[in-house]
């Protein structure tokens, strides 16, 4: 079954809204085209509404303690319950497998884009046939008879392309992606995203694919057949690659591909100025790179970083010094216009 589910739905954050794991429901607060959300399934974060906890949220919604009270609080059934979260290993705790036999046991359907796959979980599929629900599995590996082998044909591609990369995973590439989308559409700019993981998906993007849920050997294959579909469909003036994890995350170096079979014609590096060390292995103490580490290694593979975008929390984070210091153009896209990066790329790769 090829997953297309399109509808109302609610969105499960299990208690975990604002924490890193929840940057799935982060996104789709954002920006969701395939879904129309309704509401948020938080128990830690029932009665509030997601705006006070989301920045740039599309819609301001209501959050519920679980689906009984969602149901009753909107006075109707969404079609689906879209798992929110993201979880290292991409298994579903144990903690959070009552709110899916709720959401199955009122007839709603499960959007999982966890590694798991729930549809094989011999527990949900039984409740699944009960009432009448359809659980979708969007990281299902896909046949090889139906993946692309990576031909070259990319090279010849004159539409420009831009990877949106990270020194870490986590750290909004999507959404800086998002931004820039936005940013392009208000300069007039033809833009389109090349989404690279489940959450792109769920948001309704229309070219891309989930690089983790693809056999290694069709990645880069994959990739060019997106670049392709998009440059032949939407006819972009650019495009923006979404970036998975980082070069040098060793549970996960990711990168080179985007950068290579992808051919991209500048960088946009991404970095988390509070971290000290990669995500999830703080007690390793793996340390992240510096932004001038990474544009170095960039450059290596004979790219040009042309910005660089921060995350931080602190509002206040001086840009501008980083900015000087690099000489390109640095933002903190959560709370900064992220103009300057627009023009520098009408400067350097829509010329």
């Amino acid at each position: 079954m090829k997953p297309n589910p399109r509808g109302t739905a609610l969105l499960y954050s299990g208690g975990m809204l604002t924490d890193l794991h929840g940057k799935t429901s982060h996104g789709l607060l954002r920006y969701s085209k395939r879904f129309q959300i309704l509401g948020v399934v938080d128990h830690k974060h029932a009665g509030r509404m997601s705006a006070e906890l989301v920045s740039n949220c599309q819609d301001d919604l209501p959050i519920y303690s679980d689906i009984t009270k969602a149901i009753e609080g909107l006075g109707m059934k969404p079609e689906y319950l879209i798992i929110g979260l993201s979880f290292h290993g991409g298994l579903l705790p144990e903690t959070h497998r009552n709110s899916i036999n709720q959401a199955l046991k009122a007839g709603i359907n499960v959007v999982s884009g966890l590694h798991q796959v729930l549809g094989e979980d011999p527990g949900f599929a039984k409740l699944a046939k009960e009432f009448g629900s359809t659980i979708y599995d969007i990281r299902r590996p896909r046949k090889i008879e139906d993946l692309s082998f990576w031909t070259g044909k990319v090279l010849g591609l004159k539409t420009p392309r831009i990877a949106v990369l990270g020194t870490d995973c986590a750290l909004g590439k999507r959404t800086t992606c998002q931004f820039l989308l936005q940013a392009c559409h208000e300069s007039n700019i033809k833009a389109e995203l090349i989404y690279t993981g489940q959450t792109g998906f769920l948001q309704g993007f229309k070219h891309g694919f989930l690089l983790d849920a693809t056999l290694n050997d069709f990645v880069t294959g994959e990739l060019e057949r997106a670049i392709m579909e998009c440059d032949a469909i939407s006819r972009p003036e650019i495009m923006l690659i979404e970036g998975q994890s980082s070069l040098r995350n060793p549970s996960g170096p990711c990168g080179s591909e985007l950068i290579l079979a992808g051919d991209v014609n500048g960088v946009i590096l991404v970095h988390a100025i509070d971290r000290d060390y990669f995500e999830g292995f703080e007690e390793l103490k793996l340390p992240l790179p510096t932004i001038e580490e990474e544009i170095k290694l960039i450059a290596s593979y004979g790219k040009k970083t042309i910005a660089v975008c921060i995350n931080s929390d602190n509002k206040d984070f001086d840009t501008q010094t980083v900015a000087d210091q690099l000489n390109l153009p640095v933002v903190n896209p959560i709370f900064e216009n992220v103009t300057p990066i627009i023009k520098v790329i009408k400067e350097t790769i829509l010329q």
